[in-house]
């Protein structure tokens, strides 16, 4: 390296290099980095150093710069940055810039540690015989990479727009001028550097398991992989090669990345492919429990972050449209009183949509309980009188929404975090089960986060993996190395629910003029939070379906 602060030095400042050379030869060196001292190089620098190293810099900037930093908003930054210093580089022209550059290339070299791939992030050869013009371009080309790789770090490698439509999380890639700063000021690299990436528990420690996973024989699988495998529900579970195994952490990373930095203070976690729920407050667990979560396809589960705001007691269920197009309307068709002998209600809405709804009550497909937390994907969390689902190791069986184990504890525990002074116990919320829908506000709304994990480490420290339901890990890592890799990173845009359409039908006509106008005067406009589960399938009318399509005897229609 101190034979590149020379060649550098002889490039920008147009000293011959003999001259530079001789006084290298003389001064001391930086002990154990190979870079000129500060004080030996600083002091018999020649006048024009700077003065050329920026003039070109600052002419380099306008044409080219596009072609090292790939985003319009670096590029403002970068150009923004560069102005503002009068064009002084940050990376070679001193030797406190060398030793950053040394720094930074080091770390880019070394991404795989952070399950990213080195090249796609290009760093220069400082140790070459440059001009001031590939000098410059140098410069630019580590200015490109470190901002390239701080919002990689920090949002994600591949944009889950590209992965599915049913993921949205909320934007928080690190500002392109806050990451310039820190680096033209960095006195530790690594640290800044690794600033950038999540700093959650889970991620921290997926990151040691793919250290071990990279470090260990490839061909290989350890004892840990082994115990692990276990503990993994699907058919693979003992196949698991090591390779597999890297591959699969390194997404979860991914996913990680995807996720807000502030979990909030207190927050729930789902884990889908594990079919858990738990609850935290200040990074410790305060409680977990089994859910059901969505069928592969179209019904999963969407992945998101959004607020619980309020708990809805003996909650009406308000079929989704999706449901009504594809699976009710058949049934009207065919018989205008089928739904109704489920215990569902039909009416139109004032729209002229048709509106079909379940009032409360212990058998509403809802149960007695539903936790609300808006999202555009009318997707929610419930209790239900079905339970016998949650005996199963797999339990993805739902339309897309979580069923809860054991709701009552759950919204013990989410009252008790947000309102102690109130008291709310499991026999207190009991005590409000009637026909009649009530509303407790959270007077402390509660993030929610859906996440995807299908490895991740245990409080004992054993790294755990899990079926990929949904296979989004193949489809993740197939964009981080595949032939869209270059665009992996760039957004696309998604259409909106679509099944969230009214479904626009008339009543089906019936002899029975009274039954029809009893529900129409029911009306209503359309609930419009919707939800993605079906009725009860033990309700006493069941036995007299006439409809086999709604009659289903693992009680999910």
């Amino acid at each position: 390296m101190r034979k590149a602060a020379i060649v550098v030095f002889a490039a920008l400042a147009g000293t011959p290099l003999p001259a530079l050379a001789q006084m290298a030869q003389s001064e001391p060196t930086n002990a154990g980095t190979g870079l000129l001292a500060p004080d030996a190089l600083t002091t018999e620098l020649p006048n024009g150093f700077q003065q050329n190293s920026s003039s070109k810099l600052q002419a380099l900037i306008p044409g080219d710069l596009s072609k090292f930093v790939d985003r319009k908003p670096e590029q403002a930054a970068a150009e923004s940055f560069y102005q503002a210093r009068n064009y002084q580089p940050i990376w070679t022209g001193s030797p406190d810039a060398l030793k950053r550059a040394e720094g930074a290339i080091a770390f880019l070299r070394n991404v795989k540690s952070e399950g990213l791939e080195p090249r796609d992030y290009p760093t220069p050869d400082l140790s070459a015989d440059l001009t001031e013009e590939q000098a410059a371009k140098a410069e630019l080309q580590l200015t490109g990479s470190i901002l390239r790789y701080a919002r990689h770090a920090s949002s994600g490698r591949v944009s889950y727009t590209r992965v599915s439509a049913s993921i949205l999380y909320p934007d928080h890639a690190t500002d392109p001028a806050e990451v310039l700063n820190k680096v033209a000021s960095a006195q530790d690299m690594n640290a800044v550097l690794q600033s950038f990436e999540p700093q959650q528990p889970g991620f921290v420690a997926l990151k040691a398991a793919l250290a071990k996973e990279l470090a260990a024989p490839q061909d290989d699988a350890t004892l840990e992989n082994r115990e692990a495998s276990k503990k993994h529900r699907g058919k693979d579970a003992n196949e698991r090669s090591r390779k597999n195994a890297a591959d699969t952490i390194i997404a979860n990373m991914e996913r990680w990345r995807w996720l807000p930095r502030d979990l909030g203070q207190a927050h729930v976690v789902v884990n889908v492919p594990d079919f858990t729920l738990g609850v935290y407050k200040d990074g410790a667990p305060v409680w977990h429990t089994r859910i059901v979560v969505g069928k592969p396809g179209n019904l999963a589960t969407p992945l998101l972050s959004e607020t619980m705001k309020y708990l809805t007691i003996n909650p009406t269920w308000n079929v989704p449209p999706s449901i009504i197009r594809n699976e009710y309307l058949p049934a009207l068709e065919r018989d205008p009183g089928a739904l109704e002998r489920i215990g569902l209600r039909v009416s139109n809405n004032p729209d002229g949509s048709l509106r079909v709804y379940q009032p409360p009550g212990e058998r509403n497909a809802l149960g007695r309980i539903r936790f609300n937390f808006p999202n555009q994907f009318l997707v929610y969390q419930h209790d239900t009188p079905d339970k016998k689902l949650f005996a199963r190791d797999s339990r993805a069986f739902s339309h897309g929404c979580m069923r809860v184990q054991d709701p009552e504890k759950y919204a013990e525990v989410l009252l008790s975090l947000s309102q102690p002074e109130e008291n709310f116990t499991i026999a207190r919320i009991r005590s409000l089960y009637g026909d009649q829908e009530r509303t407790i506000n959270l007077k402390q709304p509660t993030p929610v986060h859906v996440t995807y994990q299908t490895a991740f480490v245990d409080k004992q420290g054993q790294l755990n993996f899990r079926q990929d339901i949904y296979g989004l890990d193949a489809a993740t890592v197939k964009l981080m190395r595949g032939d869209e890799r270059m665009i992996a990173d760039t957004p696309i845009a998604r259409p909106r629910n679509a099944n969230s359409k009214p479904v626009m039908a008339r009543l089906p006509e019936r002899e029975d003029r009274e039954w029809q106008g009893q529900y129409q005067s029911r009306g209503g406009g359309w609930f419009g939070f919707g939800g993605g589960e079906r009725a009860y399938a033990s309700s006493p009318y069941r036995s007299r379906s006439p409809y086999r399509g709604l009659d289903r005897a693992d009680g999910i229609w």
